[in-house]
């Protein structure tokens, strides 16, 4: 029993940091109707940024480097948008895949370029900070990647159902001609969710980097999986990203602990095709 709840809570950490890159994920693809596996290069940044930050600054100053991770982030996403999606709008579907992918080779490369391909690791204040509840263990680290994942992921979604802002994004989602008749305008909807999605992901890397090797290709796999929660959840589906991001991470951790470690990802494949020959919409429909 006490093994089934430490690993009940290892799942709802990691799953809480693959919510918050599948709603970034979701939110753009309900505008484009395409993955923008970009993002990948975003959760990269943020890593990478924070790398720079704390080796100036200090590791105390760790979460401060969420500041400018959400700048730049957002900017990238806007400028992404503008300059790579928008022209292709009307283009067909595998266009847009193509140049996420594009974009998402440009931006790894520009990494490697700009911080150097050298792999690097980051020390967190909160890493050493060990929290012990009755037999679970955890650190003041992954309490604050699952606040801080769990807040903005709970943020996001009531912005998106509950503000005049987020009722048009829903609009332009479900139907971007009739939303355009009733005077939302595509443009303005699609850079708020490339800057929204984009931050989000670039906060999930400044969250993971402490517990993972930072460097210009680590966000592949995390964009991958994020890609799994969206098909089990159902593609746009904003609840279906949440909870199938715990769901991910729950699947992992009891995997991990009860069969091996080595085959946490398979588990997650394992849960990607099972969700495909049982549903073709997901849990959560739009």
């Amino acid at each position: 029993m006490e093994t089934l709840a430490q690993q009940l809570v290892n799942g709802l950490i990691a799953g809480s940091s693959y919510a918050l890159v599948a709603l970034g994920l979701t939110i753009i693809y309900g505008i484009m109707a395409v993955p923008n596996f970009a993002l990948g290069a975003l959760i990269a940044l943020g890593a990478l940024v924070t790398a720079v930050w704390t080796e100036w600054l200090g590791h105390v100053f760790y979460l401060t480097s969420l500041i400018p991770v959400i700048v730049i982030g957002t900017f990238i996403g806007v400028l992404t948008d503008r300059l790579a999606f928008r022209p292709i709008r009307f283009a067909p579907h595998a266009a847009g895949f193509v140049s996420a992918l594009g974009i998402y080779l440009i931006l790894e490369g520009g990494w490697n370029i700009l911080f150097g391909p050298q792999w690097r690791r980051i020390e967190s204040p909160y890493s050493a900070m060990v929290i012990n509840v009755g037999s679970i263990t955890f650190t003041a680290q992954h309490l604050a990647m699952f606040v801080i994942s769990g807040g903005l992921a709970a943020g996001t979604y009531l912005f998106i159902m509950n503000t005049p802002t987020g009722k048009q994004i829903r609009a332009v989602s479900e139907n971007a001609d009739a939303a355009a008749l009733l005077g939302i305008s595509l443009n303005k909807m699609s850079l708020l969710v490339f800057g929204l999605g984009s931050a989000l992901a670039g906060v999930a890397g400044v969250l993971m980097a402490p517990m993972a090797a930072v460097g210009a290709s680590m966000g592949l796999f995390p964009i991958v999986k994020a890609f799994i929660i969206v098909v089990l959840g159902g593609m746009g589906s904003i609840r279906g990203a949440i909870a199938g991001g715990f769901i991910l991470g729950l699947v992992e951790a009891l995997g991990a602990g009860y069969i091996s470690s080595m085959y946490k990802d398979v588990f997650s494949f394992g849960v990607f095709v099972l969700v495909l020959m049982l549903t073709s919409g997901g849990l959560f429909k739009r």
